[in-house]
Formats: C-alpha cells, structure tokens, sequence
C-alpha cells in the first residue's frame, strides 16, 4: 500500500493539459454535444466544429499549466463541470445567471432535494475520481522561461488551427451559431457555469448599493375604496412552477381542480409568463416593466407595486414560503413561513401552503383599514413533488416519492405533480373561504397567478429555467384565476359576466401590475388601463 501512495504517476505538464481538455469535452459535456448535434446540418460540419472547440480547450488548458496554478485550476474546472453535468444531463437545466442566484436564495432543505444519491455517485465517478488523478500525478514544468514559451506556443497554435478549422466550413458554423448558439454556449463545461458564476458576482458587488427609485410618487386611494364601509382586503397568490395546461379548468383530463370549478371563479386560459425562473418572473410582474422593457437591473432599481401600494396607504404584507421576494417586499411588512416547526404541515425542513391558513384567518379578522397579503406559495416546486402535499391528500396514485424523479416513471412523476395542482386548487379554494366567513366586516377578493410553469419530462427536460427564448410551452403557460365577493362587486361596480367573456383571450404577466393596481383603486400616473385586464369591467374604473 505504501509503495502505491509513493509511486506517483510522472507526467509532463503539457500532456497533462491535453488530457484534461480531452476529459472535459467527452466526459462532462453530453448536453452541449447533444444540442452542437442538433444546431449542425452535416456531419462534416460538426465534427469540424468539435476538433475547433478541442484545440480551443487544449490551448487554454496547456496555456495555463504553471506550476501552483494548473492542478487547482484542473480540480476547480473538472468539479464544476461534473456539478453541472448532473444537472444538465438528468433534469435538462441550464445552469445560467439567473439559475445560479435563485441557487443562492435556497436554503438547506430545497437543497436535500437535488443532493440524491445518484448527485453523490456522479460527482464521485465524474468529479472526484479524475480530481485525484490529477492531485496525486506529480507533474514535471521544466524552468519557469521554457514552460512559458511552451504554453505559449501551444495555445497560439491551438488557437490558429480552431480558427482554420472555422474558416473552412464557415458558412456551416456560422448558420448552426444562428440557430443555437446560446443554447450550446449556456450547456459547454465548465464555460457556461463559471462564466455565468462571475456575472452573478459582477452583478452583486455592482448592485451592493443601488438605491431603489420611487415609483408612483403620487399614488393614492381611489373615491370607491377610500369610501367603502368595510375594508377590502385582496389576497394575491404567487404561485410556483405550476403549469396551465394541468388546470381541468383549463380543459386538462383529470379533475384537478374541482373545488374552484364548484365556486366559479374566473380563470383566464391563455396567460403567458415573463420568464422561466422565479427571480425573473417575480421581479417582472410586479415592477411595472412589460416584458419588453424589463431587465433585472431595471427592476433591481426600482420600487415594486408593494411600495406603490403602501404609498397610497394600503396595509401590504408579503408572506413567504417559496425562498425570498427577490427583493419585491423591501419595506413593506414580510414574513418568512420557510422554517416554521408544525408537525402536521412542515417535514423534511419545508412547509405545505396550507401552514398560511391560521394567520390569514386572524389577519381578514382584524383589518381596519384596505390591506393586501400576497402568499408566495411553495406550490408545485420540484423535484420532491410529493412533499407539496399530505399525505392524506394524494388523489392520483401512484405517485413518485423520491427526490430523484428519473428514478420514477412518467406516470408517478405526473401524479405526484397533479397532486400538487390538486392540492393548490384545494388551498385556493380555502382562501376564498376564508374571505367570505369575514365578508361581514371585509369585502374580499382573491388574484392567483404563477411565476412560471414546469417540465416534466417531455423531450427529457424536468422542471424549468430554460431560456425564455427556447423554452417549452409547458415552461410559460401559466394558471390565473380571479375571485371577487358580492360585496367586493358592489363597491368597486365590477361586472363579472363582463370579466368571464374575457377568460380566453391572451394575457402575460405585464397584465398582472396594473390589474392588481386596479383592483384596489389604485389612483397613480404610473397606471396603465390599457393593461388593466379588468379596466373595461369596472364602473367605477379608473
């Protein structure tokens, strides 16, 4: 044993280099190959590109072989590309910017849910193992001069053979970057991550001080609200990755949503979202941008239609089960339902939604004054799909009951999702319970709409984050409902059957800011009527 510790394999650095480019370009990048396949009209073509984008890997292996910097810099790129790997490979994510910080923003027990066995025996077989070949070869450099004149050479004539490579068959490579670059580019290991790593740190340190903007500087109330007898208390549900097209409202087969059916509520077919990741789509609908106009910085400085809520002088409170506002709720009343300790409700260190019911109950109770709650629901979040729900609450059986759903078959990875859907449908339905047992000293309404839809499995993609550009209709198709009390129609002048004839028609989350604006008379500059869903259906409109 002795003898195999002292043993070490001699390598030269510059072979060393080679052979670590060969590794990460054939072992860790099985979804870039897969989408480079997809993007090339010939096999020519891609094996042109494939040799191009080796000789690239090789020159900047070997051209940073120093002694003291290669074996960490190897270990960094190996381990990260394996990271990225798994997640590429099994669940199709893309491992992007915006991925990155909802990352950042999820606690310890969402991060149980992905660090499955089958995490551990990847990163183990394509991380760890060649990470310690690398660290236990005793690699030889030569001088300091001979080894930089070396790699210099080698990454110079790397570089001009790839760009050779390129030129001669030009047109092919350039229509196949047309067609899919940056779906190629945000799956290449380890370049995608890290390069989206160090824009996320760019973006934090640029954005450690920025100063939100007021925006609607002179809202207030309007003459129907600032009049009611009873305060009207909205409650706006942020859903999570739950997708339309499972809604039986929405023409679905299975019956997932049997108790708002039984309440007719409006529910609107035909709504897209902003983005595909929670950070984009919580930012965009609420900061006033239309998707057009919206960027994260944008949004970054800018106040949300929480704040222009309580300018007006509305009690907001913003209530979290799902990771964070992303800085949506800065200044207005916030609690985190994340950790909570109930034996009944909270297992495996997360809550169910339904852990908002009690202080909801207590809160419509209490109003004195008009007051918004937005629940940013835990929801339909995968990949543990079946702890949304009890237990006790699992209509469609069998259902996947484990973290690692390419473990499960399609059929118990789509039951334990309707469950959660079924599950939403009940919560919502209890919401709006909750509003009429108070209707005698509240008029009430409710507004739901998710941030973004989910995968679940089709052309092998598994939840969401996929760039909006390229992604699945599954991924951007997304539920909102709308339920308003009698009392509520009476003081606002709503007109429901004017609202139902509008239930199929195309709405996106730029609808949702000045819907909601609207919806509490909401009187500001900033206010646009045009996307106002209900505009037209409110006499007493703005």
């Amino acid at each position: 044993m002795a003898a195999f510790f002292t043993r070490r394999p001699a390598i030269d650095a510059t072979a060393l280099g080679v052979l670590v480019a060969l590794y990460l370009l054939a072992a860790v990048n099985i979804t870039f190959w897969s989408k480079a396949w997809e993007g090339f009209e010939s096999g020519m073509g891609l094996a042109v590109f494939g040799t191009a984008m080796l000789a690239v890997f090789v020159g900047v292996m070997v051209g940073l072989s120093f002694r003291y910097l290669a074996k960490p810099l190897y270990i960094f790129a190996i381990l990260a590309a394996a990271g990225a790997s798994y997640f590429t490979d099994t669940f199709g994510t893309i491992i992007n910017a915006n991925m990155i910080e909802n990352v950042l923003a999820t606690n310890s027990s969402e991060t149980d849910e992905f660090l499955t066995a089958s995490f551990y025996v990847h990163m183990l077989v394509f991380g760890v193992l060649p990470c310690l070949f690398v660290a236990w070869a005793r690699v030889t450099y030569g001088r300091f001069r001979s080894r930089l004149l070396t790699n210099a050479a080698v990454l110079v004539v790397m570089l001009l053979i790839a760009t050779g490579l390129v030129a001669s068959h030009f047109d092919e490579v350039r229509a196949a970057m047309r067609r899919d670059f940056n779906a190629m580019m945000e799956v290449l290991n380890p370049v995608g991550p890290v390069s989206a790593a160090i824009n996320v740190a760019v973006q934090i340190v640029e954005n450690r001080n920025a100063v939100r903007e007021p925006y609607g500087r002179d809202a207030r109330k309007g003459e129907w609200i600032a009049g009611a007898k009873k305060p009207v208390v909205t409650v706006i549900v942020v859903g999570e990755s739950a997708r339309a097209m499972n809604f039986s409202l929405n023409g679905y087969a299975r019956d997932t949503n049997p108790e708002l059916a039984r309440l007719g509520v409006l529910n609107f077919s035909n709504v897209t979202s902003c983005g595909t990741e929670t950070s984009i789509s919580l930012r965009c609908m609420f900061s006033g941008f239309t998707q057009a106009e919206f960027s994260k910085d944008k949004a970054i400085g800018r106040e949300s239609l929480m704040d222009v809520y309580r300018r007006a002088g509305i009690d907001v409170h913003w209530w979290d089960n799902d990771g964070g506002a992303k800085g949506v709720a800065d200044g207005v009343k916030y609690t985190s339902y994340m950790m909570r300790i109930d034996p009944d409700l909270c297992q495996s260190g997360t809550c169910q939604d339904d852990i908002f019911l009690g202080d909801l109950d207590m809160l419509i109770g209490s109003v004195t004054e008009p007051t918004v709650v937005v629940l940013h629901q835990r929801g339909s979040h995968g990949p543990a799909y079946y702890l949304r729900y009890p237990d006790t609450f699992r209509p469609f059986q069998p259902d996947c009951r484990l973290y690692q759903l390419v473990d499960c078959t399609p059929e118990e990875i789509v039951n334990a999702y309707d469950n959660t859907i079924a599950y939403t449908d009940r919560f919502l339905a209890r919401i709006i319970g909750l509003l009429e047992k108070h209707r005698a000293t509240a008029s009430g309404a409710m507004f739901f709409v998710s941030d973004h839809g989910e995968s679940l499995g089709e052309n092998g993609v598994y939840m969401h984050g996929a760039p909006f550009a390229a992604a699945p209709r599954e991924q951007t198709h997304v539920p909102l409902i709308a339920w308003m009390s009698p009392e509520y129609d009476a003081i606002s002048g709503f007109d429901q059957s004017c609202a139902a004839r509008l239930t199929a028609a195309s709405f996106s989350h730029d609808n949702v800011y000045h819907t909601l604006l609207g919806m509490m008379d909401i009187r500001t500059s900033v206010y646009r009527p045009e996307l106002d869903m209900f505009a037209g259906c409110r006499k007493a409109s703005q």
